[in-house]
């Protein structure tokens, strides 16, 4: 599996003070190896052991947009042919600029425009999973010297949240974590980028959904092989890991249905009659679990 994060600096090793840095510091913010890129591909290597083969490529910039990634996504999607994309950019897109009057870099209207045409390519690689990190809210300091900041990062945050399908779009939700009032429990003093915590959030969530995501593909190849015992473990380890993914969740349900697992059936169907799943899906999916029980 070859994942690729296409991200801001958020995603790099950061010194103390970025503009007085002094190479006899002997220690960083953040390393190299605490960076969560660094984070994910360690530990899913310490986890796979090489089956599947694990590789990651950090192509993160600093001062990075979603124009900036989509001047590069084919290289990403169709040259590098990577089966995961990590979008993580936003924040510099939508900061207010005081050298653009006031304005953003990249405006509400082309950063969805830039993410649809993301999309568009995207559904050229079937097989390849979109994982978007959702911008972190910043301080109330912040808040006080740019106005209405923290609701702008909200607005785009909604743009990426609508575009996550749960079955090859996924969207991590940074504001679910990282609070004004208390920002700095992932958050640097720059009160913009992720310190060592953050970093480890952040590979937590993203690595739960590849996990989720490798089980469940894993599941897949052994109902082919008609083992349908072993299939139905990995479906359900997919399901601990990372129960949002729609297709996982369709594969245990007709599998637990067929295997007369009916306790872990109505597990499944309770999670998805209770949870607030992509709208479509989630009707799609309680349509299947209305007719299997019905037959």
């Amino acid at each position: 599996m070859r994942i690729l994060v296409a991200g801001d600096s958020l995603g790099l090793p950061r010194p103390h003070r970025i503009n007085n840095y002094n190479p006899s510091e002997k220690e960083l913010a953040v390393a190299y190896n605490e960076t969560y890129s660094s984070i994910v591909n360690h530990e899913l290597f310490q986890e796979f052991q090489g089956s599947p083969f694990i590789e990651l490529i950090n192509r993160s910039r600093r001062f990075q947009t979603i124009k900036g990634v989509c001047q590069e996504i084919w290289d990403f999607l169709f040259f590098y042919e990577v089966d995961v994309l990590v979008l993580q950019v936003g924040i510099v897109d939508c900061w207010f600029r005081e050298e653009l009057d006031g304005k953003q870099m990249v405006n509400k209207e082309e950063y969805k425009l830039y993410l649809e045409k993301i999309l568009e390519l995207l559904s050229l690689r079937p097989n390849c999973r979109l994982i978007m990190v959702g911008i972190c809210p910043t301080s109330l300091k912040m808040e006080g010297r740019y106005p209405g900041i923290n609701q702008m990062i909200n607005d785009y945050n909604a743009i990426l949240k609508e575009k996550a399908d749960q079955k090859t779009s996924f969207y991590i939700d940074m504001e679910a974590h990282v609070k004004s009032d208390h920002p700095y429990q992932y958050l640097l003093p720059d009160d913009h980028h992720l310190n060592k915590e953050g970093n480890k959030l952040v590979a937590q969530k993203i690595k739960a959904i590849i996990r989720g995501l490798i089980y469940s593909d894993m599941g897949v190849e052994l109902y082919n092989k008609e083992d349908q015992l072993e299939a139905i473990k990995h479906f359900s380890h997919s399901f601990s890991i990372y129960p949002e993914y729609i297709d996982n969740l369709y594969n245990l349900l007709v599998l637990s249905y067929q295997m007369q697992e009916k306790k872990l059936f109505e597990q499944v169907a309770q999670y998805v009659q209770e949870n607030n799943l992509e709208q479509r899906k989630s009707q799609e999916l309680q349509d299947i679990i209305k007719t299997l029980r019905t037959e």
